[in-house]
């Protein structure tokens, strides 16, 4: 066995050094992970907030760090894997305070000896990075609903009818329960939940998607589909001005009334009814990347995933499922310094929301 030289012996424990002092300084440069004090002020921001972005009601779901801007208005949130810090969505608050943010967040990475990127923003976000020198590369399509034009009319809309009238008919009912007195009935809804998650393997994310959690939920009004008095499915619902989404959508079966075809499109018709205008179906990840006319290797990669995915994740037929309700498909993005680190950026966001793409592509 060859022996290593002493030159070879302090160069390894000189580089072991430098990787000890660069995480060191990492780890001093991340802001404090979230407590009370800070989600009270992102809360106290998200009521008041010009300008947030469909995602906003992740930062309730502990995983997060925050920076805020200098006047304590305005928060963007971020996860950390390894050297990546990956912010999901842009700045929520002043719409004047987030270039700012963005800079401060940019600024504070490199300090770290760590990189920055940004998952899931909209075209303006995405646009606004391009002038701190980053690239984007489309992540997906947002679907929104147009609640003003909004209905089940028409030939278009036959299925989500007859899925309503055979729930009816098999006595299902809806509601909805205002985050103020929802406290009750989330351990009824436990058992759709478990069931929903054992049929994808019962594994809860986290980061760019929400989970079970009864402190998380308490934030949040739920949709909720009966069978008799029997919970089969249901959704938390957020509300911000004239916009309605959600995060978790679950249900214990296919039958008449448990699936999501009657729990959306009750959703629908009552936000209608509240006088919202825009109803977030959320996004649907790696969707329309194989459309575009000049794709990236990193878009291949992704509408590969899209293609091989399905059983595990499901993404083809989320994005038909969403079709249903007749959206407009919105762009979303992933932005770094360049093509590699949107690469590395994408791996991060699946391994700190769960599952990660290895686990895709052995589907």
């Amino acid at each position: 066995m060859r022996k290593k030289s002493p030159t070879s012996s302090g160069r390894i424990f000189k580089e072991s050094g430098l990787r000890l002092k660069f995480r060191r300084r990492r780890e001093a440069s991340l802001p404090p992970a979230s407590d009370a004090r800070q989600m009270a002020l992102v809360e106290e921001i998200l009521e008041n907030a010009e300008t947030v972005h469909e995602d906003a009601f992740l930062a309730f779901t502990g995983d997060k760090r925050f920076i805020f801007s200098d006047s304590g208005e305005s928060f963007l949130m971020f996860g950390v894997r390894g050297r990546a810090w990956i912010a999901l969505g842009s700045p929520v608050g002043r719409i004047d305070e987030a270039e700012e943010l963005e800079a401060k967040f940019i600024s504070m990475s490199r300090h770290g000896r760590a990189w920055s990127s940004f998952y899931a923003v909209d075209r303006l976000g995405a646009d606004r990075l391009n002038r701190h020198g980053f690239v984007s590369e489309k992540v997906g399509e947002r679907a929104i609903i147009d609640l003003t034009q909004f209905s089940i009319s028409g030939k278009g809309k036959k299925d989500l009818r007859n899925a309503r009238n055979q729930a009816v008919k098999a006595g299902c009912t809806f509601n909805v329960i205002p985050r103020e007195t929802n406290e009750g009935i989330i351990n009824q809804l436990k058992p759709v939940s478990d069931a929903w998650l054992g049929m994808r393997g019962g594994i809860e994310k986290q980061f760019s998607l929400g989970r079970f959690d009864p402190a998380y939920l308490r934030r949040f009004h739920l949709a909720i589909a009966y069978r008799g008095e029997l919970p089969v499915a249901f959704a938390n619902i957020w509300t911000h001005r004239n916009l309605v989404t959600l995060d978790l959508m679950r249900f214990r079966d296919e039958d008449p009334g448990g699936g999501m075809d009657y729990l959306f499109t009750e959703i629908a018709l009552w936000a209608q009814a509240q006088g919202f205008r825009e109803f977030d179906l959320g996004l649907a990840p790696l969707a329309g990347l194989k459309e575009q006319e000049h794709p990236s290797t990193v878009a291949r990669l992704g509408a590969y995933i899209y293609a091989r995915g399905g059983r595990f994740y499901g993404f083809e037929g989320l994005r038909a499922f969403k079709n249903k309700f007749d959206p407009i498909w919105e762009p979303a993005f992933i932005c770094a310094y360049n093509r590699w680190r949107i690469a590395a950026s994408a791996i991060a966001v699946a391994s700190l929301t769960g599952g990660g793409i290895r686990k895709i592509l052995r589907v």
